[in-house]
């Protein structure tokens, strides 16, 4: 029986590594690269993030 990957939500906690995400008032681009009680973020223009799972943040994930 193989285990299913929820599929990624807005909800954080089904984020993975490798997730794309943007931020949510300059829509820039970045990825999860860590998830361990928090979430980190490195952005296309080089910065890294980090954010809780349960609190409000600007970050979402990109627009289709």
């Amino acid at each position: 029986m193989t285990e299913q990957i929820p599929a990624a939500t807005a909800n954080r906690i089904t984020w993975q590594i490798g997730q794309r995400v943007s931020r949510t008032d300059t829509e820039e681009l970045g990825t999860v690269v860590r998830i361990n009680g928090f979430i980190k973020v490195k952005w296309d223009g080089g910065r890294t993030s980090y954010f809780r799972h349960g609190t409000r943040a600007n970050i979402q994930l990109p627009p289709e």
